[in-house]
């Protein structure tokens, strides 16, 4: 390679950085790539933007709740239905919010037992086997 490609390249290479030192570091983070979590990036059923908002029971009654409401719709549909149910739930006033769970917990505490008893023991093995990984 001539010494003139290399000093063009070596220019390429060297030219991002100082725009890059020049740029706020929040841009930064928001057009970065994202680290992965400490799981390794896996995502998990149940989780996510719901793990921090409701408890693992609720979390349930939502899914079932959900469940009977976009039975028959389209995957379209339901994707739509998913994330206008996640902007109520994050534009929700405390108050709001907590009635939201308590009207869960309700429909919770309202299944029969033997359903309960099931639904927390697949909680459990999916629990014992995301510590395995």
């Amino acid at each position: 390679m001539s010494r003139f490609k290399l000093l063009v390249l070596a220019g390429l290479l060297a030219a991002p950085l100082p725009l890059l030192a020049a740029t706020p570091a929040a841009v930064q983070a928001a057009q970065g790539p994202v680290m992965p979590s400490p799981d390794g990036g896996a995502r998990h059923h149940g989780g996510g933007r719901l793990a921090g908002l409701l408890s693992p029971q609720e979390r349930v009654a939502f899914m079932i709740q959900a469940r009977e409401e976009t039975k028959g719709m389209s995957r379209d549909q339901k994707r739509t239905w998913r994330k206008e149910q996640f902007q109520k739930l994050s534009s929700m006033s405390d108050s709001d919010r907590q009635k939201f769970r308590s009207d869960l917990q309700a429909r919770w505490d309202a299944m029969p037992a033997d359903r309960k008893a099931r639904i927390e023991q697949r909680m459990a093995e999916r629990k014992g086997s995301d510590n395995t990984h």
